[in-house]
């Protein structure tokens, strides 16, 4: 199967919200073009437009609709986790997840879950980041929980 219809069916549901979002057609093409040499500019467009997707519902599906999109962002981006780790983390954590290496457990198990039902939920770059750097981002995954725990008590 082509590269190109391998990105498009793990990225399907981002290219669909596409249809009535601008910011997430925007993503998705910006997505497209990423690679390491993807100029700054260009990549902090693609944050900006990530952010403005603003996807709304629970938890578990927001968690799953962001996981492909920033797993493959971070691979070929990692200085952008700061801005972005929290799509991740945050779902988790509301769903009652709160220590860092369960967190780490708990996204590598969806990864490997979600793999398992469809063998086109995240790029070959994504996996290989979910499970070569995510784990490396202790101390990157506690300040988001730390995040977290500051906006339950404000």
């Amino acid at each position: 199967m082509a590269t190109d219809t391998a990105f498009e069916l793990v990225f399907s549901d981002l290219q669909r919200m596409g249809e009535i979002r601008h910011s997430a057609k925007r993503t998705f093409e910006l997505l497209k073009e990423l690679e390491f040499g993807t100029p700054k500019s260009q990549s902090d467009t693609l944050i900006s437009e990530l952010n403005n997707i603003r996807y709304a519902s629970n938890t578990n599906s927001c968690f799953y609709f962001y996981f492909p999109i920033i797993s493959h962002i971070l691979y070929y981006k990692p200085e952008y986790e700061k801005e972005i780790l929290k799509y991740l983390v945050e779902p988790n954590f509301a769903n009652g997840t709160t220590d860092t290496k369960d967190i780490i457990a708990v996204i590598i198990g969806a990864m490997q879950y979600k793999m398992k039902e469809n063998e086109y939920y995240l790029t070959k770059e994504s996996q290989f980041w979910v499970l070569n750097e995510l784990p490396k981002l202790e101390l990157q995954v506690e300040r988001e929980i730390n995040s977290c725990w500051k906006e339950l008590d404000a």
